[in-house]
């Protein structure tokens, strides 16, 4: 999927003359031209996954360490599991059955909006 997408983003930079100054491409094309030191219509498809990929990992690693991971304890208030996360002033809530089904979705929607 990443491999698609990364694709996907270098072609739309071919078809533009100055990439970094496009508004929703130019911050990414930054970051490529800052970590690999050449300018982001210089590098090809596969340093454009590597970069996505690592781009992606950064973002969820800075995220755990600045808000920690969602959590999951019994519901309270009924059967069940709730879990919890905090991504910014945003608390995520989420109930599931199972530990692991609230779990996994308190961290699906922790994971969408660190990316998002």
């Amino acid at each position: 999927m990443i491999r698609r997408l990364a694709g996907v983003l270098w072609a739309l930079a071919q078809t533009l003359p100055d990439p970094e100054r496009d508004p929703d491409l130019g911050p990414f094309c930054t970051y490529l031209r800052q970590k690999y030191g050449r300018h982001a219509l210089d590098l090809s498809p596969e340093v454009w996954e590597e970069g996505l990929l690592e781009l992606i990992a950064e973002t969820i690693a800075e995220g755990w360490d600045r808000y920690g991971a969602p959590s999951a304890a019994r519901d309270p208030e009924g059967e069940g599991y709730i879990a919890s996360a905090e991504v910014g002033p945003e608390t995520i809530l989420a109930r599931g059955q199972t530990k692991r089904e609230a779990y996994r979705e308190a961290r699906r929607a922790w994971v969408r909006r660190l990316l998002g």
